[in-house]
């Protein structure tokens, strides 16, 4: 990508006080090395394995976890990562918090009830969230990932209006981690934080 290409998305997305999360997955340190050089420092990552590599050249960078949760890899993904977007079960907030925690983390919701995708169901949201709250864990925010026959509108409207309704918790910082390549601009304007592009950044 041309970095006044770059410099364009990033000034769109910064305009409406979100963030641009760069995804690097199955990307080598030299691709994603124009990413770094513009100034980002954060990357979203898929597999602890991307993280190794891009983390053995790229360690002043915080990353973010964004695929589903393998129970098994959750303490050591909790360690690596300092956001994790992608909690969606309880026995993941038990084992975050008998590892107590330092990844900040976003619920992810399956707004679509797509049964293909991880996320719990919008309507198990209230006691998900007040379960963290028993495990003295405070979620940042909120996470999701449409259907790609999803009306991105309908979807992320309902996403902020879950967001602003759990405003009322005391600590609940409302982030809202929605948007890819595609879809990212609608994204923002129904008050996304995070969005997460990556095939558009690598065109």
């Amino acid at each position: 990508m041309e970095i006044n290409e770059l410099d364009a998305i990033n000034t769109k997305v910064t305009s409406y006080g979100a963030n641009l999360l760069p995804v690097v997955k199955n990307r080598s340190n030299e691709e994603i090395k124009f990413l770094y050089d513009f100034g980002f420092r954060v990357f979203g990552e898929n597999r602890l394995e991307d993280y190794k590599l891009h983390y053995s050249m790229y360690k002043d960078v915080n990353y973010h976890f964004i695929a589903p949760v393998q129970s098994r890899k959750l303490a050591e993904i909790n360690e690596k990562f300092d956001y994790i977007h992608t909690i969606a079960r309880i026995k993941e907030i038990d084992i975050l918090n008998s590892k107590k925690t330092s990844s900040k983390i976003l619920i992810q919701i399956n707004i679509d009830k797509d049964p293909k995708k991880s996320g719990i169901d919008q309507n198990q949201i209230n006691s998900f969230y007040e379960y963290c709250i028993q495990k003295k864990i405070t979620p940042n925010g909120i996470m999701t990932i449409p259907d790609i026959s999803s009306e991105p509108k309908k979807v992320f409207s309902e996403m902020q209006k879950i967001n602003e309704k759990l405003k009322a918790y005391d600590g609940y910082k409302g982030e809202l981690s929605m948007g890819m390549s595609n879809d990212y601009e609608i994204a923002l304007d129904y008050g996304a934080t995070i969005v997460r592009i990556g095939t558009k950044l690598f065109k």
